[in-house]
């Protein structure tokens, strides 16, 4: 076995096996550990994890998400708390307060079950459900600062997709920006802000995005491939 190093994923176990036809990729205790075949080059290794990068960051969240009860997720103008209920075993409950939600599990249930880290996953997603309008009002103030008017502001549900803007000037926001730290929030924000002159991803797009984050494009991209989403 020996090791790479990848710019986003760190150290890379590589192990090589005879008979082997395909590279193989998988999660394990935090680390990302590859089978390949004895013939495969190191740039025939950083070719297929480039190739397969988005899902295996996405792959990585998902083993990389956990909870337990009492726990405090913190979103942008809100905090969502995670409680137990013995009411209801089969349902996940929402109890709304201002600008704090607990979401409320099944008492006695196994936070370490996949099929149960999904199920809360989906509830702390829905639990934003109705407290968004902080994020509408930050784009609208960053809009104004940049100087920059979409015809209106939107609110998605995408997880993947952050943001979008339309041919007719209309900007969507995913409500899970919400998860991330108002820094990052900006970043998609001032992206979107930008395909209203650049309907691409130029050199010149990425100037005027760079432009809108004072220098700092590049420096809140690295830090949201390695932000650590509390939701699968």
């Amino acid at each position: 076995m020996y090791y790479i190093e990848d710019e986003e994923f760190g150290k890379v176990h590589v192990g090589t096996r005879a008979g082997m036809r395909n590279i193989t990729m998988r999660w394990k205790g935090g680390s990302l550990y590859v089978n390949a075949p004895r013939s495969v080059s190191i740039t025939q290794i950083n070719a297929t994890l480039n190739k397969f990068r988005d899902k295996l960051r996405a792959s990585r969240e998902k083993e990389s998400v956990s909870y337990h009860i009492g726990q405090v997720v913190q979103c942008y103008g809100l905090t969502l708390t995670i409680k137990e209920q013995d009411k209801k075993p089969s349902l996940i409950l929402f109890k709304h307060c201002s600008d704090n939600v607990d979401v409320l599990v099944p008492k006695g249930i196994d936070l370490s079950e996949p099929r149960n880290k999904n199920w809360i996953s989906k509830a702390l997603r829905h639990a934003l459900n109705g407290h968004t309008q902080p994020l509408i009002e930050l784009a609208q103030e960053v809009s104004r600062r940049l100087g920059v008017a979409p015809a209106r502001f939107e609110i998605g549900r995408g997880l993947r997709k952050m943001g979008h803007c339309t041919p007719d000037r209309v900007i969507q926001l995913s409500a899970n920006l919400m998860f991330l730290p108002e820094d990052l929030i900006e970043l998609t924000i001032c992206h979107e802000l930008a395909h209203l002159t650049h309907m691409n991803h130029s050199p010149q797009f990425h100037a005027l995005v760079d432009k809108y984050l004072n220098g700092r494009e590049k420096l809140l991209e690295l830090k949201l491939k390695k932000f650590k989403w509390p939701v699968m």
